[in-house]
This record gives structure tokens, C-alpha cells and sequence, in this order.
């Protein structure tokens, strides 16, 4: 059966980035990682970060980038808010410099942005035969393969409960946190809770019955090769690090 094991999208759907192949997302991912570990400027972390969000845009998932941003700048916030709470306490926990605050910001964005593109134009297969096929070892390859379908499943599931708090008579949103949070953590926050655990085991069963972890190779009905649009990504990679690096050294945006 071709169809169960097909790693494109339906037509309807296609996005430039269906046609980039996992490996190259994943590669694209690493890069991002490895390359905001070493730049420290926030000039040269703020334009990285507006391509890479030039990158999570092709997926032409607006609402969901647009509230996965929200989500990350309120948690983002809260963290910063306890962060100034220890500071009173202990002075040297604090921030001395508004770089210091700014720059691991940033550099969570761009990671977030990477993720996103990969996860929203992925399929499990596709990361199932992508992963498999670098040789990694069982207990590394499955948490990776859950993590990746994870982001779009608990956003299907966060639709899921805000049907639900609509069915019981109340407005979700933020204004909802402030006037009910009694009932805001028992119709929201435990909801996600289970249905994020059940995902995952969902998800983990999933991978296993496509073949991870046994002893023979999983079927795919199209190869997974790297094509010009992965080479055209790759180069555009390559140069976006590249300047980053220059503009961090060479022009001393430092």
C-alpha cells in the first residue's frame, strides 16, 4: 500500500519547504544551533532571526507562527519576571545588561523558527527514513522522530480544548488566565497536560509500528534524494552562516 507510507503532502498543501528533503531541514536545524551558540552580538542575532523567520514563513502557517510567537513571549516574559524576582533576592542572579536579556531571546527564536519549518512541513515518515538512515542509535532516533510530529499535534490538540471551553460557555483567550484561572487550570492547562501525554505515546507507538527500532530497513515509496531545491537551500544556509559569522568578526558587530 503506497499511499501508507508516502512522504509528500496532498497537493493542496504543498509549500516549498514539502519539497526540501527532512535531511535538509535537519541539517539547516543543526546549523542554526551550532552558529547561535557562537554569536553573541544582538544586531547580527536579529537579523539571523529575520530569516530564519523568512524560513518558518514558506510553511504558510501564519496563524500557527503567529501563536506559537505569542506563546513564546509570554513564557518568554514569565521567565525574565522570576528572573528579576531572584535578582532582588540575590543580586547576582540578576541581569546587569539589557544584552543579557535580548541575546538568549534571540537565539531561542531562531531555534524556534528552525523547528517550526521542520515540523510543520514534515511528515513522521519522512523523519522516520531521515533519521534511520544517519545510523543513530534506537533510544536517540525515537525521541527525535515524537519531538519533531509533536509541535503540529499539540496544536491540534490546543484547537481541541478551545472547542471545548467554547462548549462550556466561556471565551478562551488571555483575558480568560486573568478573570478564571481556577477554571482556566482545570479546563485548560490539565486538558493539554494528559492530552500532550497521550500524544506522545501516540506518537511513539506510531513510529514503532512504521518500523523503528526493528531489524530491517523501513519501507518508503519515494526515495528520500536531495534535489535542486535542497542544494538551493543548503547554499542559502551555508551564505546566511557565513555572513553571520563575518558580520560577528570580520565587521566587528561585536
Amino acid at each position: 500500500m503506497p499511499v501508507s507510507s508516502i512522504t509528500d503532502a496532498p497537493e493542496g498543501r504543498q509549500t516549498p519547504l514539502h519539497r526540501v528533503s527532512m535531511r535538509t531541514k535537519m541539517l539547516i536545524s543543526v546549523a542554526a544551533a551550532v552558529t547561535v551558540i557562537v554569536l553573541e552580538s544582538p544586531g547580527v542575532l536579529l537579523s539571523l532571526f529575520a530569516v530564519s523567520a523568512a524560513y518558518a514563513a514558506l510553511t504558510r502557517r501564519y496563524g500557527i507562527l503567529i501563536g506559537a510567537y505569542l506563546l513564546f513571549a509570554i513564557l518568554w516574559l514569565m521567565a525574565m519576571g522570576f528572573m528579576q524576582l531572584m535578582g532582588l533576592v540575590l543580586p547576582r542572579l540578576g541581569y546587569g545588561d539589557i544584552a543579557d536579556v535580548i541575546v538568549p531571546f534571540l537565539r531561542s527564536a531562531i531555534l524556534l523558527n528552525t523547528v517550526l519549518a521542520m515540523a510543520l512541513s514534515s511528515r513522521v515518515q519522512g523523519a522516520l527514513s531521515a533519521l534511520k538512515s544517519l545510523y543513530l542509535p534506537y533510544w536517540l532516533y525515537l525521541p527525535a522522530v515524537s519531538m519533531v510530529r509533536f509541535v503540529p499535534a499539540f496544536l491540534f490538540d490546543i484547537r481541541q480544548v478551545g472547542e471545548s471551553v467554547r462548549l462550556k460557555g466561556y471565551k478562551p483567550g488571555p483575558f480568560l488566565l486573568l478573570r478564571h484561572p481556577i477554571a482556566s487550570l482545570r479546563l485548560i492547562f490539565m486538558p493539554l497536560l494528559f492530552r500532550a501525554l497521550r500524544t506522545a505515546d501516540d506518537l511513539a507507538v506510531a513510529a514503532e509500528l512504521k518500523g523503528l527500532g526493528g531489524g530491517t530497513q523501513a519501507s518508503r515509496y519515494r526515495a528520500d534524494r536531495l534535489r535542486s531545491s535542497d542544494w538551493a537551500f543548503l547554499v542559502m544556509a551555508a551564505l546566511v552562516v557565513a555572513g553571520s559569522l563575518w558580520l560577528e568578526q570580520g565587521a566587528g558587530w561585536s
